[in-house]
């Protein structure tokens, strides 16, 4: 389907005419037509108009694309709570991150001993 199609098809499902679509987005009667029959495109302004117009998006009269239901859309937190987060893998990454938390905890205290070490034999350095 075409942006020309898809115009057709929203003009139609509202019951308008070309004339009532032209009058409400401030073309002429001939633009509209010319959209319609492919001969030409409309100005992105007037896309977002029909867009309002006719409650659709502007990537649904430009490309075809339809939005996704609410339902569909996902966050990356949703899909770590399906995918991975089951009862048996959620307590062992609790633990994994329980030991990658203690094994920063052990570096981290290495380096300061280190660093005080160091200033006490070497001075501050700078």
């Amino acid at each position: 389907m075409t942006i020309a199609d898809r115009i057709l098809s929203l003009r139609k499902a509202k019951g308008m005419s070309q004339e009532q679509l032209a009058d409400a987005i401030g073309v002429s009667r001939q633009a509209v037509s010319k959209w319609e029959s492919e001969q030409a495109t409309p100005d992105i302004d007037k896309v977002v108009i029909m867009s309002e117009l006719f409650g659709v998006t502007t990537d649904y009269i430009l490309k075809g694309i339809e939005p996704l239901p609410d339902n569909d859309h996902k966050t990356i937190g949703d899909v770590i709570d399906q995918k991975v987060l089951t009862e048996k893998n959620g307590s062992r990454v609790k633990g994994v991150l329980k030991w990658v938390l203690i094994g920063l905890a052990g570096i981290l205290t290495i380096d300061i001993i280190s660093f005080i070490i160091y200033v006490i034999v070497n001075g501050f350095p700078g």
